[in-house]
């Protein structure tokens, strides 16, 4: 039996509340220019299975080339000149004042540090801002936050209320924002998987309508931050193989009762009753087993992230049932409902590789990971308490069963057909404000997830 298994590294931050954050990888760089007033990286690496995507910035003096873009978590983390079991750049905090006492942090997986917070220019892209950052003295030697090899820090990019500097603005996308450096509350996540033919991308400040489908074929749907800690949505309902999942009574009581989008979760974590029926529906569609996976390494495949070789399975990846989502939209008023065929929740690492990349938790609440977002184009409209999703990578494909599909609507309801037109009359007001197309300063970065 060819296999190939992965280790996942998944650490949970208990800021104010607990939740799955971080998974540690490299991501070699390039960078190249792009136009005036803006710049993206371009990042190469391997499996998309255990790791983070990254950027590139400059932190007073230093440079760094790993850090990891965390939508779950709030403020930039770096390590010091003296923090232990790390070989890489560090951040000199010789003669600089540091605001407050102590912090320490830790992590569900184990990780913990300690450290302080100080105030720099932070430069991304050749834009600069002064804003305040977290610098680790302290990591548990042996289940270490950053090592420089794999990874030199965290960006956060949640709201402020998570953050824990004791001064304002709170966050480094903040200071960027208060200082008009970013004209718009707002960035964008296009971050497509390695067996994509599109490049991912991180647009701060602004959103370029060529980095979605939605110009062509779909508006962006809305949909609704309920809480303004994580970016947490509410979900209505799930649907698996175009019929209804019946929640549990105290359905999403956990993350301010709804469920969270964020970046740096490898996966796409389920409730167990959610996970449970739509593994059940995979095994009932017979595609695994008719490419020649035998009862055990079904199992291994969907649940403990055992790898399949293309070389030696033959997927037929239409005929596996399709997982629903019914999100509250941002007015209110509506549903958007996010659909994945089994061409986007089986992804490969582009090294021959296909994996499954989605768990089951205790927990009420869906934790829209990585997994997800290599599904879609990510629009968070801070100011705006919304966030739009739209179909962003591969979107010339030949075959549009293959590109992940979003659908608004007036009402509830988990369609059995994902792929119905949708009311033009929608396509205007869903669209993004005029205000957020045309800003003087737009920054890129190309993110690879490895």
């Amino acid at each position: 039996m060819h296999t190939h298994c992965v280790f996942l590294f998944i650490f949970t931050c208990f800021y104010a509340s607990s939740k799955a954050s971080l998974v540690e990888i490299e991501s070699p760089l390039n960078v190249s220019k792009r136009d005036p007033g803006s710049v993206f990286y371009t990042l190469t690496g391997g499996p998309q299975l255990s790791g983070c995507w990254m950027m590139s910035m400059k932190v007073g003096a230093a440079q760094f080339d790993k850090i990891m873009v965390d939508t779950g978590s709030s403020d930039l983390v770096i390590p010091g000149q003296s923090v232990n079991a790390y070989s890489g750049t560090r951040y000199d905090t010789t003669g600089k004042y540091q605001y407050g006492s102590s912090v320490s942090s830790g992590y569900a997986g184990g990780a913990s540090w300690k450290g302080g917070f100080f105030a720099d220019t932070i430069d991304i892209g050749g834009s600069r801002a002064i804003a305040t950052f977290a610098v680790m003295y302290y990591q548990t030697p042996d289940n270490v936050v950053a090592d420089g090899s794999w990874t030199q820090g965290i960006l956060g990019l949640a709201y402020d209320a998570l953050a824990r500097a004791p001064v304002a603005p709170k966050t480094v996308f903040s200071s960027f924002v208060s200082n008009n450096i970013f004209t718009q509350d707002v960035f964008a996540f296009r971050g497509c998987p390695a067996t994509s033919k599109s490049k991912s991308y991180l647009d701060f400040g602004a959103t370029d309508d060529s980095l979605t489908c939605t110009s062509t074929n779909q508006p962006l749907g809305w949909v609704q931050v309920t809480s303004k800690t994580y970016y947490v949505v509410n979900v209505l309902k799930v649907g698996v193989d175009g019929g209804e999942v019946a929640l549990q009574s105290d359905w999403q009581s956990d993350y301010d009762r709804g469920s969270i989008v964020d970046s740096c979760t490898t996966l796409l974590i389920l409730p167990k009753g959610v996970f449970d029926a739509f593994v059940a529906a995979i095994k009932k569609s017979g595609v695994l087993a008719k490419a020649g996976m035998s009862a055990a390494f079904q199992n291994a495949f969907l649940y403990q992230y055992t790898g399949m070789s293309s070389r030696y399975f033959n997927i037929d990846f239409a005929s596996l049932p399709k997982i629903s989502f019914v999100l509250q939209k941002a007015d209110g008023a509506g549903t958007v409902t996010l659909t994945m065929s089994g061409f986007n929740y089986i992804q490969g690492d582009g090294q021959g590789y296909f994996y499954f990349p989605v768990s089951r938790s205790a927990s009420t609440s869906i934790i829209f990971g990585a997994a997800l977002f290599q599904a879609y184009y990510i629009v968070f409209d801070r100011a705006g308490g919304r966030i739009g999703f739209g179909p962003g990578c591969d979107c010339a494909s030949n075959d549009a069963s293959t590109v992940a599909q979003v659908s608004v609507s007036g009402s509830g309801g988990v369609p059995k057909n994902q792929a119905s037109a949708i009311d033009d009359s929608l396509k205007k007001s869903d669209s993004l404000p005029a205000r957020l197309s045309h800003v003087s300063i737009a920054i890129y970065v190309t993110l690879c997830f490895v």
